[in-house]
């Protein structure tokens, strides 16, 4: 099996570090040459391609695409019409009517497809989310999830044009992920967005509060406008009787753990530390991408989900104050 990496100048560097790890051949296509030198000191890389137009005409069964979020659709779908697998970097696409049209074609062309979120993989959100269902924490009543840095883009993540809905569809949909899968379905939305001090065209603070369909309560904040921010937790749930919330010590930097590379530290419950143990999430999405397609099973973050949490940024958007 072999997997061509389009686009490694930047979050690619994640993505071909997981892919050497596993079974199979990398081919890479990249324009920048100091770029592919680099990698080539520390990779085993079959091929490299210098364009799209050679990246299509490669003869991988997968394409990993590490673009900038107004390339989505067109390459994937072209991907797809070629009979690639296809893994393609979170947001699904900055329109929805595009996002569904991956899906669709997909389904059309009989190909694997799913997006990138490395943050679904942590295993501290599903461990919340199993401790929620137990009952440990009484009856769920608030779900906080917050971000905040400061960041400087002056490359294409600063332009509107490219990046389709500012910092919210790109690092934020991370974390309105993590919100949608610990407090479900919301059946409305209130927001306020605002652009502070970020190099960017667009807002770089987003506020929300979501009401959830369970009759609990969803309180939303990421930014790119925050100077010298503090530590803290980046999720809390708290319920009736307890409550759990991001454990600071074990919290990653720049996702390198104490033990592996994660998105959150590990989760308090009841003041209680609970160890999750190593696990790498890089790892664990493009390993399981590539197990449903050899065993042709379900791909483990289904692009349903990531159609989802376009949805919801959308939703953010339209419903301000």
């Amino acid at each position: 099996m072999k997997v061509n990496i389009i686009g490694l100048n930047g979050f690619g560097k994640r993505h071909i570090e997981a892919w050497s790890k596993l079974d199979v051949d990398i081919e890479i296509t990249e324009r920048k040459a100091d770029v592919v030198s680099d990698l080539r000191a520390k990779y085993d890389i079959v091929k490299v391609n210098g364009s799209l137009e050679e990246a299509f005409r490669s003869d991988a069964e997968i394409f990993d695409l590490v673009l900038p979020h107004n390339m989505h659709r067109d390459v994937t779908v072209k991907s797809l019409s070629l009979g690639k697998h296809v893994l393609v970097e979170k947001p699904i696409a900055t329109e929805i009517a595009d996002a569904r049209e991956m899906i669709r074609s997909a389904t059309e062309h009989g190909r694997k497809f799913m997006v990138a979120d490395q943050y679904y993989f942590d295993p501290s959100v599903w461990k919340a989310k199993d401790i929620i269902e137990s009952g440990k924490i009484g009856t769920m009543h608030t779900v906080i999830i917050r971000d905040q840095r400061k960041y400087n883009w002056h490359g294409w993540r600063s332009q509107a044009s490219v990046m389709g809905g500012g910092p919210l569809i790109d690092g934020g949909i991370h974390f309105i992920d993590t919100l949608l899968n610990l407090g479900g379905a919301y059946s409305s939305v209130r927001s306020n967005f605002y652009r502070s001090v970020a190099s960017i065209e667009e807002p770089d603070t987003v506020e929300a509060i979501f009401k959830f369909s369970n009759g609990s309560n969803g309180l939303f904040f990421y930014s790119w406008g925050y100077p010298n921010p503090p530590d803290l937790p980046s999720f809390e749930i708290v319920g009736t009787d307890g409550s759990i919330i991001e454990d600071l010590r074990s919290k990653p930097k720049n996702f390198e753990a104490p033990k592996g590379k994660r998105a959150y530290g590990d989760p308090i419950l009841n003041g209680d530390p609970m160890d999750l143990g190593y696990h790498d999430i890089f790892l664990d999405e493009v390993s399981g991408f590539l197990r449903s397609i050899v065993d042709n099973t379900p791909v483990p973050f289904d692009p349903e989900r990531a159609l989802r949490d376009l949805v919801a940024v959308k939703d953010i958007y339209a419903n301000s104050i």
